[in-house]
């Protein structure tokens, strides 16, 4: 398992990621998983970035999203299998807002 912030490229805080690897045995080679949203921000950065904050929250209902390494690429998709997003090194896109993101336990 593995946690990161969420921010705009503002840096303004938004939330948090909670990463899970299908193989926690063998996390570095895992393909696939699962994640969470956490939307959680003060309300000086939510006004700040509506867009963002309103895609957080939507996917912050789901109890599990999920990731599939697709290339360079990781895709993202919403429990019924509909692509809601990429991640790729600290960026992350979701229904077309672009956050960064910065580990919280030091892996990257």
């Amino acid at each position: 398992m593995h946690t990161f912030t969420i921010s705009s490229e503002a840096r303004q805080h938004l939330g948090f990621l909670v990463w899970l690897s299908d193989d926690e045995t063998d996390a570095g080679q895992a393909s696939s998983g699962c994640f969470a949203l956490k939307a959680l921000a003060d309300a000086e950065a939510q006004q700040q970035c509506p867009a963002h904050w309103r895609v957080l929250v939507e996917l912050a209902a789901f109890p599990a999203l999920y990731w599939q390494q697709q290339g360079e690429r990781i895709r993202l998709t919403d429990p019924d299998g509909i692509s809601i997003g990429w991640l790729q090194q600290q960026f992350l896109q979701l229904y077309g807002q672009r956050f960064l993101i910065d580990s919280l336990d030091g892996h990257a």
